[in-house]
């Protein structure tokens, strides 16, 4: 493996914590999305906001209680913005593909485009530390006129 420098290494790492939760709620239900977040970590869509994991699990069963969804989080241009140990913060650009219904769903345009502020916090010791999401805030910059998202943003 590559010598990686310190701040390709976070990048990486925060990289591929952003991408698991993106992939558990596009590839299961998102009941499992909690468990990338510190217990009491703060998640807002647009201008609603949750607290806790409770909350956040709230959200996802909600989501899933509409029925079949097709989702694809697409996350790129990752950039961090601030990293202190044991807090990181980073910006990321999302591309969401997402219709109601069983796959495979007609072509669809990207239903919104956003920036996702997140806010990191490693939590553990030595080679078991890991990095969570302590706080997550979606801003929409284009949002398709008469799609639903599928969570609630007011």
């Amino acid at each position: 493996m590559p010598d990686l420098s310190g701040s390709a290494l976070l990048h990486m790492e925060l990289t591929m914590l952003v991408t698991a939760l993106w992939y558990e709620i596009d590839h299961g239900d998102g009941t499992g999305a909690s468990g990338y977040f510190t217990p009491d970590a703060d998640l807002t869509f647009s201008r609603r906001a949750f607290r806790g994991r409770a909350e956040i699990d709230e959200v996802y069963r909600t989501r899933t209680a509409r029925g079949p969804r097709v989702s694809r989080h697409t996350v790129t241009n990752l950039h961090v913005l601030r990293h202190e140990d044991p807090y990181a913060e980073a910006v990321s650009a999302l591309v969401l593909y997402a219709q109601d219904g069983e796959p495979p769903i007609p072509a669809t345009a990207p239903v919104l485009v956003a920036d996702v502020y997140d806010r990191f916090l490693r939590v553990g010791e030595g080679t078991e530390s890991r990095w969570l999401i302590a706080s997550r805030r979606i801003e929409n910059r284009f949002l398709a006129p008469g799609d639903v998202l599928a969570v609630p943003t007011e």
